[in-house]
């Protein structure tokens, strides 16, 4: 087993990160679904799932050359106790008062964060 895949490096990670990550919020709602019997559409479902993270900024390099929008907000999330995988424009991430849409999610190579893209 390597030492990128045996979570051992996600722990190290995890602890050394924990004095400056805080709460964040992880919104996914599911789509109502259409009875035909009734013509009408039962209700989607929302249910709040608690990560740990901090926002920051992009790179000047990346929104120079126009990998992120310059409005674009860094979401990096610890993997370590987080129960589900965040999907872009579907989740929401709710932190410091915003409500910011995923567009991308891309994990390190040690599976020990996430980082995503938010507008």
């Amino acid at each position: 087993m390597s030492a990128l895949t045996d979570g051992k490096l996600a722990a190290t990670i995890a602890t050394a990160l924990s004095g400056i990550v805080y709460p964040i919020t992880i919104r996914r709602t599911t789509g109502g679904v259409y009875n035909p019997a009734t013509g009408g559409v039962t209700p989607g479902t929302t249910t709040d799932h608690t990560a740990r993270g901090f926002l920051s900024a992009f790179s000047a390099f990346e929104i120079a050359n126009g990998l992120v929008q310059p409005s674009d907000v860094k979401v990096t999330l610890l993997t370590a106790g987080l129960d589900i995988t965040p999907i872009p424009a579907t989740d929401k991430v709710l932190a410091d008062g915003r409500t910011l849409t995923i567009v991308t999610a891309k994990a390190d190579p040690a599976k020990a964060t996430l980082t995503l893209q938010c507008r």
